[in-house]
């Protein structure tokens, strides 16, 4: 087995050296300490998780808070993009357990007894007994597309990203937009921020009807929304849906009822999944940049793990990127044009 002390040798420096390289106390941008990686890397060197956390007092295990199911795209992509990160930082990932019983200490019963460095809340429902709890505690948190007083908070740009399909839609000539909300929280009332935002700045006129709660991943709520809005005397020519898959789905089902998109009804989703580009029509949509976000979480938690008296907790927001498809177009364009690319 590779140890430190060899992939010293092989370096041609100090066994503390290596070390700092490898544990990321040294200059990221420093070039002895990256050609110390490569070679731990090239022999194959892996770290005694056991004895060094003996030598730090540190389990290099941060926490994840997920409470959804594992099949929604977009938590999946952040999963993997924290994942990447915690591995370039040398930290594993744990799932903590979703309780049987809402008991108020569950989760920090959990955290205490496998001596997890930190903890990234990725989707939760905060106002159980048991997050409230964890809230409370002082462990290095960073909370995802959620505001919490006295933790970090990393937020994808839900106004902005909103402003941008709106002032799209405008741009392709639409007067009449349609927006299906996801379930009530931050992200939703950021939306909506923006949405009354950009059709304000557009002069959009904002129909009270025109504004739907469907959920989030919720396909039967959006499509019972767009029969709807389809029924009212002055239909909208657009409807931006709470996430892609819901859209994709949507779609499926309007079109064996007659309604095609972007034929009969313009459309555009939110997320920027893999799938969204695989249809036909492509989703016209707005992407969130997971990867952004995973990176800037990871940075973030470890900085607090590793800098307990320094750091202060803040606000942290990430934009992403509009991807023009073909279920939300400029009218000049025919129905079977191509339209690609993204703007931001």
């Amino acid at each position: 087995m590779v140890t430190l002390r060899d992939v010293a040798l092989a370096c041609g420096v100090s066994a503390a050296t290596v070390s700092r390289a490898l544990n990321g106390r040294g200059k990221t941008e420093d070039e002895r300490y990256e050609r110390i990686r490569q070679q731990a890397v090239s022999m194959g060197y892996r770290p005694n998780a056991a004895a060094r956390a003996l030598k730090t007092n540190r389990s290099f295990n941060i926490g994840i808070l997920y409470e959804d199911v594992m099949s929604h795209e977009y938590f999946s992509s952040l999963i993997d993009g924290l994942r990447d990160a915690a591995e370039q930082k040398g930290y594993d990932l744990t799932f903590l357990s979703r309780p049987l019983y809402d008991e108020a200490d569950d989760y920090a019963t959990q955290i205490a007894s496998r001596g997890l460095d930190g903890i990234v809340v990725l989707q939760a429902d905060f106002l159980s007994p048991r997050i409230q709890s964890l809230c409370r505690m002082s462990w290095p948190m960073v909370f995802i597309d959620h505001r919490q007083e006295g933790h970090d908070c990393v937020l994808s740009d839900n106004r902005q990203g909103m402003e941008a399909l709106v002032n799209y839609a405008a741009g392709c000539g639409l007067t009449r937009v349609a927006l299906l909300l996801g379930e009530d929280g931050l992200v939703s009332r950021e939306r909506l921020q923006g949405y009354y935002k950009a059709c304000a700045e557009n002069g959009l006129r904002v129909y009270d009807h025109f504004v739907c709660r469907a959920g989030y991943r919720n396909p039967a709520a959006c499509l019972d929304a767009c029969a709807s809005l389809l029924s009212l005397p002055c239909p909208p020519e657009a409807v931006l849906f709470p996430d892609d898959f819901s859209l994709l789905a949507t779609m499926t089902e309007l079109g064996a009822q007659g309604v095609m998109i972007p034929r009969d009804l313009y459309a555009a989703g939110y997320d920027g999944i893999a799938m969204s580009r695989l249809v036909y029509p492509r989703l016209t949509t707005y992407s969130q940049n997971t990867q952004k976000m995973a990176d800037t979480v990871i940075d973030v938690l470890h900085d607090a793990i590793t800098r307990p008296e320094d750091h202060v907790p803040s606000e942290y927001t990430v934009q992403g990127s509009l991807t023009r498809g073909e279920t939300l177009r400029p009218l000049s364009i025919a129905p079977n044009a191509s339209v690609g690319g993204s703007a931001s």
